[in-house]
This record gives C-alpha cells, structure tokens and sequence, in this order.
C-alpha cells in the first residue's frame, strides 16, 4: 500500500463524517426541530435530505399538539440572469461561484431572521439548489402568512434579486383521523409539497407572460389529504 502524498503547508487531517453537522450560527432551527440534520455547506440551512426524511414526524408532531403546520417555498427570481451579469461586475465571479455566494448571503439573511424572530418550533432548509423552504408551527393561515412576508422582506431587501413565495397551511382537519405507515405521510407530503410548488411556478409563467404580478409576490396554495 502506497504512502499518501501530503501537500506542502497543509497539516493532514481526517475528513468529517458524512452526517456531520457544519453547526452554522445563527442556526437553521428553533425548537429542536431537525437539530440532528446535516446542514447544507453553502446556505448553512439544513441539507434537503434530512430535512425530507423528519418532515412527517415535525407535521405529526404539531398536528398532534393541536397546532397546524404553514409550508413555504421561495425560489429566488432571475437568479439565472443575476448569474450570467455578474462577470461584468467581478470576472473572477461567474457561474457557480457567483451562485454559490449568493445562496450563501440568502442563507445568512434567513438564519439571522429566524434568530430574531419569536418563532417556538420551526427550521429553514434548502430545496432544488437555489430554493428555500421554512417549516412552522402556527395557528392559523393569516399568521403564517405574516410570518412568510416578514423572511420574504429580509431576503427581498439583503439580496440582489427578489425571492418570490410559495405557501400552504396543513390543518388537523385535513388529515384523516387514522393515518397508518411512512407510505402514506410521504405522499401526503409529495402531493403537498406539489401543490406549492404549482402555485408558485404557475404564477411565475403568469407573470412571465405579461400578468401583473409583482416581484417577490407571495402564493397560497390549497393543500389537504388524499382521500
């Protein structure tokens, strides 16, 4: 077996675990809720993985306390274009680099928000590379709205670009009162997570094609069982 070669100038060292947390501070979670999840390197939110994999014992969790569970997804708007303009500002700048450091300002802003904020039980996670996803406790649909539009300020007023939202509410009422298996919630939460991402994207081709709708618009979309 041969020796490794060590570079000049960096001490060897062993690499992390696979499942190691970054422990990013401020942190992507309050109340506990995927504490154990790895983060993502960039944003420092949680890595998609993890966070998928909790998803439906963080629902049933609050659903069972009485509580619903309000589901956003933003995705940043013309990220493609800010991508492709920035090697006229910084040549070294371009491509993924110039990705990477803005998802990584975008989720600095949304850690420090969810830092400030008074929120119990929530977590903040990447989804789709340039998407993020905040996951709540709340109480009522009017809530988490004014808790969606306060990170979407954050983000729309740090960033180069606006961040438009997906959002929906799962109360106790839509779920079945019995729920047997890990098949079920994940389709529950395939079909909820579907239904988001619909309105978003629907209302984006909508305004792509001449609808007025405004940058950093927030959409609310119906979701409930599969019956």
């Amino acid at each position: 077996m041969s020796t490794p070669t060590r570079l000049p100038d960096f001490p060897s060292r062993p690499a992390p675990a696979v499942d190691a947390r970054h422990d990013r501070f401020p942190p992507p979670t309050v109340g506990g809720w995927c504490d154990d999840a790895r983060d993502d390197p960039i944003t420092g939110l949680v890595a998609w993985p993890g966070f998928f994999a909790r998803l439906p014992a963080l629902i049933a969790d609050a659903i069972g306390q009485g509580d619903s569970v309000g589901l956003a997804i933003g995705d940043v708007d013309h990220l493609k274009d800010y991508v492709e303009g920035a090697k006229a500002v910084d040549a070294q700048s371009f491509g993924h680099l110039a990705g990477n450091a803005f998802m990584g300002r975008l989720g600095t802003l949304a850690r420090n928000w969810l830092w400030r904020s008074s929120l119990e039980r929530s977590c903040l996670a990447t989804f789709g590379g340039d998407e993020i996803v905040l996951i709540t406790a709340t109480v009522a649909e009017q809530e988490f709205l004014t808790i969606v539009e306060g990170l979407r300020d954050q983000l729309c007023a740090g960033l180069p670009r606006t961040v438009s939202v997906g959002t929906g509410v799962i109360s106790p009422a839509d779920l079945p009162t019995t729920v047997v298996g890990d098949h079920w919630w994940r389709e529950f939460i395939v079909h909820t997570i579907g239904a988001i991402e619909h309105s978003l994207f629907d209302h984006k081709h909508a305004r792509n094609t001449g609808a007025q709708i405004a940058q950093g618009f927030i959409a609310h979309a119906s979701v409930g069982a599969i019956r």
